[in-house]
């Protein structure tokens, strides 16, 4: 249901913005078609994968992506907020998730030896081993529902596509960070005022 309601709003949006678009309709008609055929495609794989995990008596996917950073990192440590950034998660929701596998007893959490106040998350052996056995049914899952209705050469387009739409996401969300740390400019008349107030004070009035 959400991956329909996706696709339409995008066609929607798409019939009501052409007229204003400076490319090509047909440009415009692919890109927009790809993208709502994109998250359809997501949303169902990835709610067919969580349900099959869950009938399996398996965590969601979510613990996954966590623990198989980790387990990717040097020693099974992460700085939390690095942690956030490699799953692509909010800091909040990357907090909640490393508390839920903390009380399971898959990650601890450390203090930061490099300033003292950061946190590190630190992969367990039960978290690892968790990890493990968790990849095999999700290994099955990607090539029934993803690798076996694309080619080899559709797969290599797809990636070197998205690695560029990837790169192009993260220098704008940095462009954006680094707009908001700027201090905003003072208006021109508050500066005017300023001025005017300054040079009276320094001829004695």
């Amino acid at each position: 249901m959400r991956a329909v309601a996706a696709e339409r709003e995008s066609r929607s949006t798409l019939e009501n913005a052409l007229p204003r678009m400076a490319t090509p309709r047909s440009t415009a008609v692919r890109g927009t078609s790809t993208w709502a055929s994109f998250i359809s495609a997501y949303v169902l794989v990835l709610d067919f994968m969580e349900d099959s995990f869950r009938k399996e008596g398996l965590p969601p996917l979510t613990w996954y992506d966590v623990l198989w950073l980790l387990d990717a990192s040097p020693n099974g440590r992460m700085r939390m907020h690095e942690l956030a950034e490699r799953a692509v998660y909010s800091r909040s929701f990357i907090s909640r998730i490393v508390t839920t596998l903390e009380a399971e007893g898959l990650v601890v959490r450390e203090v930061d030896e490099t300033d003292g106040r950061g946190r590190v998350a630190v992969l367990t052996e039960q978290g690892r081993a968790l990890r493990r056995r968790m990849w095999p049914p999700y290994q099955k899952l990607i090539h029934e529902m993803f690798n076996e209705h694309m080619t080899a050469s559709e797969l290599e387009s797809m990636e070197r596509g998205l690695r560029r739409v990837i790169a192009g996401a993260h220098q704008r969300n940095q462009d954006l960070r680094s707009a908001a740390a700027q201090p905003a400019a003072e208006p021109r008349s508050t500066r005017k005022r300023s001025r005017s107030r300054s040079t009276t004070q320094r001829s004695g009035a």
